[in-house]
């Protein structure tokens, strides 16, 4: 049971790692940002769009192991601290696979002991939204 304990050990912590998820907003400026907003002051356009606004900036959201709620609170904080108060999203369909594998060795008790592990991540992506500032007509 020792030799087993050992050899999950490094898959365990690992995993434990990953579970804790991730999210990268970049953004690429279109014009000059505005004072910064609240996020909850951010609304969110995906199939409805307000009929005259500007364009801040584009923001990417990479996501890893995260739900949408998290990655759309992610896109209104950045877009909040440009002082957009909305955000189109763009494109919401881009995800990619990744297979990771790996061997390694472990001393233990003076003899190398011998560990694998692999692993396949699904990586989503909010391909693009728009930072906008919506005008009042």
């Amino acid at each position: 049971m020792k030799r087993f304990t050992t050899r999950l050990a490094p898959t365990v912590f690992l995993g434990a790692i990953a579970a804790t998820g991730c999210v990268h907003v970049s953004t690429t400026p279109i014009a000059t940002p505005r004072a910064a907003i609240s996020p909850d002051s951010v609304e969110v356009f995906a199939t409805r769009t307000p009929t005259e606004y500007k364009e801040l900036a584009v923001l990417r959201a990479k996501r890893f192991l995260v739900s949408d709620k998290k990655t759309l609170a992610a896109l209104r904080k950045e877009a909040a601290e440009l002082g957009a108060d909305g955000i189109l999203l763009i494109n919401a369909a881009n995800s990619g696979t990744q297979h990771h594998e790996g061997t390694g060795v472990i001393w233990t008790r003076k003899r190398p002991d011998i560990i694998t592990s692999s692993s396949t991540t699904t990586i989503d992506a909010f391909e693009k939204a728009v930072a906008i500032k919506v005008e009042k007509p």
